[in-house]
């Protein structure tokens, strides 16, 4: 590899630079083939590396006991003022920080994602701002989302079967950062959500405000595929996609 802005793309890939510099590293990359072979190598690089890593969750036995722990917890009813006592004491607030650390790392349970799912979509569709990587290319697409989520996110084209890949974009579920690959299904928006397993239990097949989602897991990743097109539609697409991953 020869290219002079080679540093610059690595940069761009690493999530450094600005919206503009950014905007200008994307189209010298779709242009030049040195760089479009740099973001090639990162994107399997982070798959190697996610394939090799080992991922650990608390035993049900643990969960089992913290749960024991909050329930014996609600049961006993304080007085408001040892309460506040407490809370205000620095052994309280130190106490109050790890109860809600702990928390950060529970599963959400289904209803809850299936909820948050819905309301990213929509929120994102109505604010205009479902994309924030404009391409078609995977290899543009996919090392796009280095350095701003924790994760490697299958991406993959289908024109063939009329969803085509239009870019990418990082949201919210539940508390977890997730990488979200768009594609356009003739004047439909089907937004596939990418996050790391918590352990959560994912919902079956819903549709609310009239947005149909489907959510699976695959080894240490969640998914789920929400849009307002047809149900059918949205299963065809969503066998594509497990078809590719697999």
């Amino acid at each position: 590899m020869t290219c002079s802005d080679l540093l610059r793309t690595q940069a761009w890939l690493d999530g450094e630079l600005d919206d503009r510099a950014a905007a200008e590293a994307e189209r010298h990359v779709a242009e030049c083939a040195d760089c479009r072979a740099l973001s090639a190598d990162v994107a399997d690089l982070s798959d190697a590396v996610r394939a090799n890593l080992s991922r650990y969750r608390a035993p049900a036995w643990l969960h089992a006991r913290v749960t024991a722990a909050l329930d014996a917890d609600r049961a006993r009813k304080p007085k408001r003022r040892n309460f506040w006592l407490g809370a205000g004491s620095g052994a309280g607030i130190t106490a109050l920080a790890a109860s809600l650390a702990f928390f950060s790392f529970l599963p959400p349970s289904a209803a809850t994602l299936a909820e948050a799912v819905t309301d990213a979509h929509t929120s994102a569709l109505m604010r205009g701002e479902t994309i924030q990587i404009v391409s078609s290319n995977h290899h543009t697409v996919k090392p796009w989302f280095a350095g701003r989520v924790a994760l490697s996110p299958p991406v993959a084209d289908f024109p063939q079967n009329g969803f085509s890949l239009a870019g990418g974009r990082v949201d919210e579920i539940a508390g977890a950062r997730a990488a979200v690959v768009v594609y356009r299904h003739g004047a439909h928006e089907i937004d596939l959500f990418v996050w790391a397993d918590k352990g959560a239990k994912l919902p079956a097949p819903t549709t609310r405000l009239g947005y149909h989602t489907v959510f699976w897991k695959r080894g240490d990743l969640d998914f789920a595929a929400v849009s307002d097109t047809e149900a059918a539609e949205l299963n065809k697409f969503v066998n594509l996609v497990r078809a590719e991953r697999e």
